[in-house]
C-alpha cells in the first residue's frame, strides 16, 4: 500500500464548532465517492433517515436518485450542488444522518467509507494508495490536532481499521509514533 507522507505526519481531530461540518457540504456538486458494494446500504439508509432530512433533499433524492457518476466515480447526490443530501442540521452545523442513526443505535451501518476516512481518500486502480485531501475548510481540524497532538491515523484509527483492518491501523499508528520520535 503507497501512503501519501503527509497522512503520517499531520495532526488532525475534527472541530464541528468550528468548521459546521463543512465537509458535508463542500461546494461543487460532487457528494463522496462510494463503491457499488455500498449502493444497497446507502438505499437502505435513505428509508431509515428520509424523514428526518430536509424536504428539498428529500424531493431532490426521490426526484433524481442518490447516486451519480461523475468522471467516472459513483458519489452520493447533493443538493443545490453542496450539500450532501444525507445532510441534517443541527443548529448551525451540517450533519450525516446515516452517522446520527447508527450512533443512536437506529441503523446498522455507520457511512460510507469514504466518509469515514475523510480527509483521507483510497485512491489507484486497486485502491492500494492512501492519498490526503486537504481543504481549507479542515484548517480547524489541524489547528485542534496540532494543540492537541493528535495524529490523523489516530484520530482516524477506527475508519482506518474499518476499511484496511485492526493490525494495519496499528501497524500505521506504530509507525508514526516511530517516525516522530526519531
Amino acid at each position: 500500500m503507497r501512503i501519501d507522507s503527509s497522512i503520517l505526519t499531520t495532526r488532525f481531530s475534527c472541530d464541528l464548532a468550528a468548521c459546521k461540518g463543512a465537509c458535508c457540504t463542500f461546494p461543487g456538486g460532487s457528494g463522496p465517492p462510494v463503491t457499488e458494494e455500498e449502493i444497497p446500504l446507502i438505499q437502505e439508509a435513505w428509508t431509515a433517515v428520509r424523514d428526518l432530512l430536509p424536504v428539498a433533499h428529500r424531493e431532490e433524492g426521490d426526484r433524481l436518485g442518490l447516486i451519480v457518476e461523475d468522471d467516472g466515480e459513483l458519489t452520493i447526490r447533493c443538493h443545490d450542488e453542496r450539500a450532501c443530501v444525507f445532510v441534517i442540521y443541527e443548529n448551525d452545523v451540517a450533519v450525516c444522518s446515516i452517522q446520527k442513526l447508527h450512533t443512536e443505535g437506529r441503523f446498522r451501518w455507520p457511512k460510507p467509507l469514504s466518509c469515514h476516512l475523510f480527509p483521507i481518500r483510497v485512491r489507484g486502480k486497486r485502491r492500494d494508495q492512501l492519498h490526503y485531501e486537504r481543504f481549507q475548510e479542515c484548517a480547524p481540524a489541524l489547528q485542534a490536532g496540532e494543540r492537541e497532538d493528535v495524529p490523523m491515523v489516530d484520530f482516524l484509527g477506527g475508519a482506518i481499521a474499518r476499511a484496511f483492518g485492526k493490525d494495519f491501523a496499528s501497524a500505521l499508528s506504530a509507525r508514526v509514533r516511530e517516525e516522530g520520535s526519531e
